[in-house]
């Protein structure tokens, strides 16, 4: 009898497990923001924004935020950041770029790097 109480225990702790990882895989996931900092006078502020744009259209759970220095939103965080130039690309608040991103490639290197997203 004590080898069926074993078992059953076994199982127990196998279907825990299974449920457990099946509860990890369907919780939604936080999104990634990515948050490009900007400025209108601005030549390779454009491009950065573009190619965060880009990455978002590509992989799922990526949010783009344009921060422009002209709006007091904008500036009062660049300046809570410490942002000291545009572009500067931040992911899930840490600094990934100062100046565009090299590529879109890059910048899914660096989401990949700061995130738990692709």
């Amino acid at each position: 009898m004590s080898e069926d109480n074993e078992l059953a225990q076994i199982k127990k702790k196998k279907l825990e497990e299974l449920m457990r990882r099946q509860r990890e895989v369907l919780a939604p996931k936080p999104p990634t923001i990515i948050e490009v900092f900007t400025s209108p006078t601005c030549p390779h502020c454009p491009r950065a924004l573009a190619m965060a744009k880009q990455l978002a259209a590509q992989v799922p759970g990526i949010q783009v935020v344009e921060q422009s220095t002209a709006t007091s939103q904008g500036y009062a965080k660049a300046a809570l950041y410490k942002v000291q130039a545009v572009p500067t690309v931040f992911i899930n608040g840490k600094r990934a770029f100062v100046g565009a991103p090299p590529s879109v490639g890059a910048l899914r290197d660096a989401v990949k790097s700061y995130s738990s997203s692709p």
